[in-house]
C-alpha cells in the first residue's frame, strides 16, 4: 500500500474519524511507524537500564562487602584492644607475683643459710666426738682402700707388663712402640702397623686389663669387650640394661682373619662361629698368607677383595672403640687423683703411667695427702695423714668409746662396714695415766654430758636430775 501526502477533503473537513480506505490506511501507517519508533527506543532504553542495574546491583555488593569488612575489622580492633589490656593485666600479675616470689625465694634462702650455720655452729659445740670419728673412719677407709686397690693393680701389673719400647732394624716396623705382654701394641688407628699374630694378642691382652682394671676402680667404660684370648672383640652396649651388641655387624674385630678365610663366601666369614681359624696364627701355619702379609704400614685397598676392605675398617673401628675406653678410664682415674692427665703422650702410654702411679703406694699417699690439704689446714694434714698411714700405731681413743653420742655409729661401723684393720685402727683402747682425756693425733676429744630423756618421760626426767645434779653436787 503506498502512501499518499495528502488526505481527503471530506474526512480532513468532517472532523471525524477517517472512513475512507486511504485515510485509514495513511493512519495505520503513521500510527505503526510511530509505534516502531517508540519501541526501538523502548528496547534500547531497557538495555541501557539492564547495564545500570547490573552495574548499581555490583555496586551495592561491593558496598554491602565493604560495609561487613569494616565491621568484622571493628570488632577484630575492638577484641585486640581487650586482649591487649588482658595481656597487660596479666603481666602485671605475672610481675607481681614473680616479685613476690623473689621475696620467698630471698627469705627461705636467709633461712636455709641461718639453719646451715646453726647446724654447723650445733655440730660444732655439741658433736666434736661425732664428727671426729666419722672423718677419721672416712680417712681410715679411704686409706685402706686405695691400699688395697694399690696391691691388686699392682698384681694386674705384674700379670699385663706395660713399656714403651724403640724397635730399630725391622723393616716396616721401625720406631716407637707401646708394649704389653711383650706383644706391640698399634700405633694409631692403622692395624697393620704390626705384625698380625702381635696385634691379636696385644689387643686382647688390653681387653681383658682394662676389664679388670674398670671393675676393680670402678671406673665407667664406655664400650663392652669381649676377652677371647687373640679373638677378641668389642662392640656398643644395646642400652644401660641390655650389654649386648644391638645387631652382630655392632660387634668389630680386634684381630686379622686370614686371608682364606675373608675372601671366600659369606659362609667362612669371621663372623661365622664355626670358624676356628682366627687370630693368632700356630707356629705350624706361619707360612699360611694373612691380610698384612705384604708387611706393609698402609693398606692397599686396591689389591684386596671387597670383604677384606670391609674386614679392615670393622678392624679400624674396633680399634678407635678400645683406645676410646682405655682413654675414658684413664681420664677418670686421673680426675679423682687430682692429677693431670700427662700431655705429649699416647693413649696406652697414659695409661700404663696410671697404672704405675696407682701401683704405687707412696704416689697413691702422696695424692692422698694432697687432697687432704685441699680441706684442712697444713697442721691437721700432717697429723691426721700421719695417724691413717700409721695404722699400727697405739692410738688411745678411750674417748671414742666413752662418748654418748658417737657409741652407736661406733658399733654398727665396725660390726658391719669397717674390715678388721680399720676397726682396731679406730677402737683400739690405751690407758694411759687414768684419765678419760685423750688426744689423737692433735684431736682433742672431751666427753660431753649426756642429754636428759624428752619430756614426756618424767620418771626418767626424775631420775636423771637426781643422778646428773642432786648425787653429782653431793660432797
Amino acid at each position: 500500500m503506498n502512501k499518499k501526502s495528502s488526505c481527503c477533503a471530506i474526512c480532513e473537513n468532517s472532523n471525524r474519524a477517517s472512513i475512507c480506505p486511504i485515510c485509514v490506511n495513511y493512519r495505520l501507517n503513521e500510527y505503526g511507524t510511530l509505534l516502531k519508533s517508540l519501541n526501538s527506543r523502548r528496547d534500547s532504553l531497557y538495555s541501557k537500564l539492564s547495564v545500570v542495574l547490573i552495574a548499581k546491583g555490583k555496586a551495592d555488593d561491593q558496598f554491602n562487602w565493604r560495609v561487613q569488612k569494616n565491621e568484622k575489622l571493628a570488632s577484630l580492633r575492638e577484641k585486640l584492644h581487650r586482649n591487649k589490656e588482658q595481656l597487660a593485666q596479666g603481666k602485671a600479675k605475672v610481675e607481681k607475683l614473680s616479685q613476690d616470689l623473689k621475696k620467698k625465694n630471698g627469705m627461705l634462702e636467709s633461712a636455709r643459710n641461718v639453719l646451715e650455720k646453726n647446724r654447723l655452729e650445733q655440730l660444732e659445740k655439741f658433736y666434736p666426738n661425732l664428727i671426729c670419728t666419722q672423718s677419721l673412719g672416712h680417712m681410715a677407709i679411704t686409706s685402706e682402700l686405695l691400699h688395697k686397690q694399690s696391691v691388686v693393680i699392682k698384681q694386674i701389673c705384674k700379670l699385663f707388663p706395660q713399656r714403651r719400647v724403640n724397635v730399630d732394624g725391622e723393616r716396616n716396623f721401625s720406631g716407637q712402640y707401646d708394649q704389653i705382654c711383650n706383644a706391640r701394641l698399634p700405633r694409631g688407628l692403622d692395624p697393620h702397623s704390626v705384625s698380625s699374630e702381635e696385634l691379636a694378642a696385644s689387643l686382647g691382652y688390653m681387653v681383658q686389663l682394662l676389664n679388670l682394671v674398670a671393675h676393680n676402680l670402678a671406673a665407667p667404660t664406655l664400650h663392652n669387650a669381649g676377652f677371647a684370648g687373640s679373638c677378641s672383640r668389642i662392640w656398643q652396649r644395646d642400652s644401660y640394661w641390655n650389654a649386648r651388641p644391638s645387631s652382630r655387624s655392632n660387634e668389630y674385630p680386634l684381630f686379622i682373619p686370614r686371608q682364606n678365610y675373608c675372601s671366600t663366601s659369606a659362609e667362612n666369614s669371621w663372623t661365622d662361629k664355626s670358624s676356628s681359624n682366627f687370630g693368632v696364627a700356630s707356629m705350624e701355619s706361619e707360612r699360611r698368607p694373612h691380610l698384612d702379609s705384604t708387611r706393609s704400614n698402609s693398606f692397599n685397598y686396591s689389591s684386596v677383595s671387597p670383604h677384606s676392605v670391609e674386614t679392615h675398617k670393622d678392624l679400624q673401628k674396633g680399634v678407635s672403640l678400645l683406645k676410646k675406653s682405655v682413654a675414658c678410664v684413664t681420664a677418670y682415674c686421673y680426675n679423682l687423683l687430682c692429677l693431670d692427665v700427662p700431655s705429649d703422650t699416647s693413649t696406652f702410654e697414659a695409661f700404663a703411667k696410671l697404672l704405675s702411679t696407682l701401683s704405687s703406694s707412696k704416689e697413691v699417699r702422696s695424692v692422698f695427702n694432697l687432697k687432704m690439704a685441699c680441706s684442712r689446714s697444713c697442721k691437721q694434714v700432717q697429723k691426721l695423714n700421719k695417724s691413717v698411714w700409721n695404722v699400727n700405731s697405739a692410738i688411745s681413743s678411750s674417748a671414742l668409746l666413752e662418748s654418748a653420742h658417737a657409741l652407736q655409729l661406733m658399733k654398727n661401723t665396725s660390726d658391719n662396714n669397717l674390715p678388721n684393720s680399720v676397726a682396731s685402727f679406730l677402737f683400739a683402747t690405751e690407758i694411759s695415766d687414768g684419765k678419760n682425756e685423750s688426744f689423737i693425733d692433735g684431736w682433742d676429744l672431751v666427753e660431753h654430758p649426756t642429754f636428759p630423756p624428752p619430756p614426756s618421760q618424767v620418771e626418767d626426767i626424775e631420775h636423771w636430775t637426781r643422778a646428773m645434779i642432786i648425787d653429782a653436787t653431793k660432797k
